[in-house]
């Protein structure tokens, strides 16, 4: 089994993904508020990779069933019910609702994997769940980072490291790593350390500055669900 990271989502081709299973990681904060909103109940999740979409699927299903969620620049959008605080995403505010979300990069790196044989939902508070979904599988694994405004985001490429090693951990090491999986492990294990200091990188100084230092910190909480979303002809369950 080959394991391998797609450091920035961009363009996949699609013969380069069909046989793989494909775990989108934007960990600050699209991937972890919709692993919160699966684990708290939602009836369904549906990614929509721009506000209009999001906002026309909403209408046609029924704003009574629905909750609306999204940002951009990490605000939330205007007439949104939600934002992109996993707090938000409390069985509250979602349990037994069709959750329509947008955001500025993980809803179009979700959209951009469907022609995956499975896509799964993954973040650091489900790393060894999703990688235990992933490996049981049994194909090879791509984990796609969404980055910020297509560029790399190092807290993605931590989160996959995190995924990856715990992969290699529940395999016993029988994956092939690519060598780019390799650089995001590295990284992980810096990380875990105390000697990989995230505080001045672009994305997450950013959600600092703008108030979700709490939200940063769970995001950054390993293996607190063990929920795996899926998704699967334009829904997340």
């Amino acid at each position: 089994m080959r394991i391998d990271v797609v450091p920035v989502f961009g363009k996949l081709i699609s013969s380069h993904i069909s046989g793989s299973t494909v775990i989108v990681v934007d960990v600050l904060r699209s991937t972890s508020c919709i692993t919160m909103a699966v684990e708290n109940g939602a009836e369904r999740v549906i990614p929509a990779v721009d506000p209009g979409e999001a906002a026309s699927i909403a209408s046609r299903l029924g704003l009574r069933d629905c909750v609306l969620a999204g940002e951009r620049g990490g605000i939330r959008l205007p007439d949104f019910n939600l934002g992109n605080s996993p707090a938000e995403f409390s069985r509250k505010n979602v349990q037994g609702k069709t959750v329509v979300v947008s955001t500025s990069n993980g809803t179009a790196a979700i959209h951009g994997s469907s022609a995956a044989k499975a896509v799964l939902i993954g973040a650091m508070i489900n790393r060894t769940a999703v990688a235990k979904k992933a490996l049981a599988l049994g194909n090879d694994i791509l984990i796609v980072c969404a980055g910020t405004d297509g560029a790399i985001s190092a807290d993605d490429l931590i989160a996959a490291g995190a995924i990856a090693d715990a992969v290699a951990r529940l395999a016993g090491g029988a994956v092939t790593a690519t060598d780019i999986t390799k650089v995001c492990c590295m990284l992980y294990a810096d990380w875990r350390e105390g000697r990989a200091d995230l505080t001045g990188t672009t994305h997450y100084a950013r959600l600092v500055g703008l108030g979700f230092g709490e939200d940063v910190r769970f995001c950054f909480t390993e293996d607190v669900s063990e929920t795996v979303p899926v998704y699967k002809d334009g829904i997340i369950r």
